[in-house]
């Protein structure tokens, strides 16, 4: 293949679980980003200037995808669907593996079909990091980095190992798309018109936040969310005017290494996971968040008294075309921000920012795994999205 160029109709990625099994494509990928970095490490001796050895250890290879929220699977997903947990939640899905693969085609096809001139392929992958971004003026989209230590292109004549030799000679990604492509889910790509506020009249939580994953509930210290955590449509308006939600959590993956081998063994995820999430809201009233040193839910005299200024939160996000994102019952607010409104007549924006740790469940109508459909059927009553 003698391309002039690589653009995004001829490439496609994909995941799958282990070597025997065949990759499954991606939708809806908006970009595709792979570092690799070769650690040296450096030794000199006494008597001499001039280098000793430079030595060379594994390689980290750094994988980064983004993807429109479509309907199809998340690429969180798709990385974890070998997984053995019984349940979909952060932890359960921390131990899992995959390989990840891109190929690249002909430059004068209108599609990723037929054979692929070069293919690359990044084995024993674990998810590093996650973001879901839901913007007031562009497309859902769905960020995670994946992390490992080896990478073999297809055609790379450099190879003497053998073990890489007969990896590299059976990599195999054929093309999955034919140039007719389109979104699966409710609303196709979900922009800001399918973010769920409405109500479902479910039973309240411990915090009095609506327990419903079909829900999107955010927290009462938003200006406009109501006690129950909605933001309830009255007389053809929302309460609060949201512009942007971010969740974000980076896994923190550390190595642990052994005598005999060179590379990891396993790389764990380095619990606890802090959790983010913020908000923005175009503002009415400011940030209507009030802070003293006595704590403004305080209501004794006596020093045991101090109930401080913030509460236990609940969070939950769901989209029209599946997605379902749970942060669990204890985020509070860390920050509050509030800006803009200046002489050149913009708007005065408020930024709430709430973390939690460990809490962060991700479902979706598509989620590959055994068990994704009994999960997301299950969703109201298994526990992993509901106090219940």
């Amino acid at each position: 293949m003698a391309n002039n160029r690589i653009f995004y109709a001829i490439q496609q990625v994909g995941f799958k679980n282990a070597n025997g099994d065949s990759y499954t494509a991606a939708h809806g990928v908006q970009s595709v980003g792979i570092t690799t970095n070769f650690n040296l490490e450096q030794v000199f001796q006494l008597g001499q200037l001039a280098i000793y050895e430079n030595i060379e250890e594994i390689p980290d290879v750094e994988v980064t995808l983004t993807k429109v929220l479509d309907g199809y699977p998340l690429l969180y997903h798709l990385a974890t669907q070998g997984s053995v947990t019984t349940d979909p939640t952060l932890n359960g899905r921390s131990n899992t593996k995959s390989f990840f693969a891109m190929s690249i085609f002909s430059d004068t096809l209108q599609s990723a079909t037929g054979t692929p001139g070069s293919v690359v392929e990044c084995s024993g992958m674990y998810v590093s990091s996650l973001s879901y971004n839901f913007p007031l003026e562009d497309n859902f989209t769905e960020d995670i980095t994946l992390v490992g230590n080896d990478k073999i292109w297809l055609g790379d004549t450099k190879i003497l190992n053998t073990e890489a030799q007969n990896r590299r000679d059976a990599l195999s990604f054929s093309g999955a798309f034919d140039n007719t492509d389109s979104p699966l889910g409710t609303g196709g790509v979900n922009r800001r018109q399918d973010m769920r506020f409405e109500t479902e009249s479910a039973s309240g939580d411990s915090n009095g936040s609506e327990d419903h994953p079909d829900v999107t509930v955010l927290p009462q210290e938003v200006y406009g969310i109501g006690s129950d955590g909605v933001n309830t449509l009255t007389d053809g308006e929302f309460g609060a005017h949201v512009s942007n939600i971010t969740v974000s959590a980076d896994l923190g993956r550390e190595t642990i290494n052994e005598l005999g081998r060179k590379g990891p063994y396993h790389r764990f995820v380095t619990f606890p996971v802090e959790v983010t999430c913020e908000i923005e809201v175009t503002s009415v009233s400011g940030d209507m968040v009030s802070a003293t040193e006595d704590g403004i839910l305080t209501s004794g005299t006596s020093v045991c008294s101090d109930s401080g200024n913030l509460s236990d939160r609940t969070i939950r996000i769901a989209t029209c075309e599946g997605t379902r994102i749970y942060l669990g019952t204890k985020n509070k607010l860390s920050s509050v921000n509030y800006s803009g409104g200046d002489a050149a007549g913009g708007n005065v924006a408020v930024s709430y920012t709430y973390n939690t740790f460990n809490d962060l469940t991700v479902m979706h109508s598509g989620d590959p795994h055994a068990s994704g459909a009994t999960w997301w059927t299950n969703r109201e009553t298994n526990g992993y999205l509901t106090e219940s």
